[in-house]
């Protein structure tokens, strides 16, 4: 096993490239523009996540981020129980 250390630009590329590859296939699933998608992945908790290094979201897949941000934009009014 290899001692490197994985850099902050490395985990910046990686959050990226996973990032992208959720925002396509959303918006391919979904119909919605990918500006559209953009703007609001970019203003959800998930991307927060995604982009503080410190959670290990950026080396999860695609998938698993949708569902993270999925997640992130249900509401949470307990009151409707």
């Amino acid at each position: 096993m290899s001692g490197t250390a994985v850099t902050d630009s490395q985990r910046e590329e990686c959050a990226d490239l996973v990032m992208q590859a959720m925002l396509e296939d959303y918006c391919t699933e979904t119909g919605v523009p990918f500006n559209q998608a953009f703007f609001e992945f970019s203003s959800s908790p998930a991307y927060k996540e995604l982009f503080d290094y410190s959670t290990g979201l950026w080396m999860e897949g695609p998938d698993y981020l949708r569902n993270v941000f999925e997640d992130t934009r249900k509401p949470t009014d307990s009151a409707s129980a």
